[in-house]
């Protein structure tokens, strides 16, 4: 099935916006070098800073992508190279859409 079809019946390929990344490499180095395992706060809080966002807007980010941030964060924890990050993203985008396409009850 082409990307086209697939738009036309509302399924699309996930990307990650830049934030995204920024927030899932924070989420990585937060856990890896200080032990924070559970380190939103933080997160919520630099996002603001340096994205110049309401307390309230950073959070609302925070928590509507905490799932892709997790993700990517663990990505970039177990990547050794820029190339088995890319490919790792790739598995994340098609994971994302064979959920998407098993909701809608398409096969391909």
């Amino acid at each position: 099935m082409s990307e086209e079809e697939l738009a036309r019946r509302g399924i699309f390929v996930k990307e990650y916006g830049e934030r995204t990344l920024k927030a899932a490499r924070l989420y990585s180095l937060l856990r890896q070098e200080c032990d924070i395992e559970e380190p939103w706060h933080i997160m919520a809080l630099t996002i603001c800073a340096f994205e110049q966002m309401h307390l309230k807007e950073g959070w609302e980010f925070v928590l509507a992508n905490k799932q892709d941030i997790e993700d990517v964060g663990q990505l970039f924890e177990r990547s050794s190279t820029p190339q088995e990050f890319r490919d790792g993203l790739i598995e994340l985008k098609e994971q994302d859409l064979m959920e998407q396409l098993e909701r809608s009850g398409l096969d391909l």
